[in-house]
């Protein structure tokens, strides 16, 4: 007898429920750590039922970080949509990287987690992942096009993500020896702003000036 096609509102609902199991799990064991018996286990379904919603465990950590990725971009744009100054609104979307990373750990470990399947082959993930990098690379271009910050717009950006996901990965790891660790973000995007400000990053074509030698003391 073939198998009843499923609804699609109890597709997205059980997919849905699904991706929140799997979010949890793969954030605290890992990529490797997880298994589709696994998953099913704790949503007291068959261990087969998965299959009918996804077509393998790597489908369902595609969708997972997709789902994480629209969370950080919405997130992300939102912060950037609120002030016009650009380097207002690199600081802006320092504190909003950093409050999202407290406010959904488990989706911010599913996001940068090693070893994880290509982006480009899940073309859902490839797209939510693009849209929350171009909201800082965006960012960073504005402000190098205002004078404000000196460099490629990439490697800025980059610099600038590198700093943040530090910060984020101590908090998250505990390691941060601050009971309030929320003040860290201001200085942390200052000192990021500060490096790349345009003032503070010479012509390349300009010779350091030759420091004059001491002159020794006569007794």
């Amino acid at each position: 007898m073939p198998r009843a096609a499923l609804q699609p509102q109890k597709v997205e609902d059980f997919r849905e429920q699904l991706c929140r199991v799997a979010t949890r799990r793969f954030a605290e064991y890992g990529h490797a750590g997880v298994s589709l018996r696994q998953l099913a286990a704790e949503l007291g379904c068959s261990p087969m039922t998965p299959y009918r919603y996804f077509r393998d465990r790597e489908e369902i950590i595609a969708a997972v970080r997709a789902a994480a990725f629209a969370r950080f971009a919405d997130a992300m744009a939102a912060a950037a949509a609120t002030v016009t100054d650009p380097v207002a609104r690199l600081g802006r979307l320092g504190e909003a990287y950093l409050r999202h990373a407290r406010t959904d750990p488990h989706g911010y470990r599913i996001m940068f987690e090693l070893a994880q399947p290509r982006a480009r082959d899940y073309p859902a993930l490839d797209r939510e992942e693009a849209r929350a990098w171009a909201v800082l690379r965006d960012a960073v271009a504005a402000a190098v096009e205002a004078g404000a910050v000196a460099g490629d717009p990439d490697i800025v950006a980059h610099v600038l993500w590198a700093g943040l996901h530090g910060l984020a990965a101590l908090d998250l790891a505990g390691k941060l020896r601050l009971q309030r660790r929320e003040v860290l973000a201001g200085p942390m995007m200052a000192a990021l702003i500060r490096g790349v400000a345009a003032e503070a990053s010479p012509p390349t074509d300009q010779p350091r000036r030759a420091r004059a030698p001491r002159r020794r003391r006569t007794r």
